[in-house]
């Protein structure tokens, strides 16, 4: 699989788009919003088939690479990030067979995000994201691991009410 080294689209198109989803995000509100790529899908036991993203997930990033997700939030404080990505970590040795790959610093470079962390870091990092939010803007019912983990966040949050942190 080949992916390009530089996105195809300018990078202020995307950030733009992105900004437009904040802001109706806060006419609405407030609140976060996640939006998953799509999952690779297997071939057979050892050949995936090839990868295409998520529509969506790449109109608003155009970040083309497994294994990523967005997070727009809209009620962040003044300074906090509010375009987070969360992707893939680089690796070399991987490159070999799955081409190459951005990884979290490259991605928020490359794409003008505002913060980008690794993939395996999500389950640390959203619940963080998501405390004190008024809305969870999420497309329930299209990967259901994805809505498994997403209840798991919104859980862990719960879990913090008696310290004052609301879900």
């Amino acid at each position: 699989m080949n992916q390009p080294t530089e996105p195809t689209i300018a990078i202020d198109v995307y950030r733009t788009r992105r900004e437009r989803v904040l802001a109706a995000l806060r006419v609405a509100g407030g609140g976060v919003a996640i939006v998953p790529t799509a999952p690779e899908a297997l071939r057979n036991r050892d050949a995936d088939y090839p990868y295409r993203h998520d529509s969506y997930f790449y109109y608003l990033t155009g970040f083309a690479e497994p294994e990523a997700l967005l997070v727009l939030d809209a009620s962040a404080a003044p300074g906090a990030p509010a375009s987070i990505l969360f992707c893939r970590e680089k690796n070399v040795e991987r490159e070999t067979w799955e081409g190459f790959r951005f990884g979290p610093e490259g991605a928020r470079e490359a794409f003008g995000f505002d913060a980008a962390f690794p993939f395996g870091e999500l389950d640390a990092q959203v619940p963080r994201i998501l405390a004190d939010k008024p809305a969870l803007h999420y497309a329930l019912g299209r990967s259901a691991r994805l809505d498994e983990q997403v209840r798991g966040w919104l859980d862990a949050v719960r879990a913090k009410g008696r310290g004052g942190v609301a879900a």
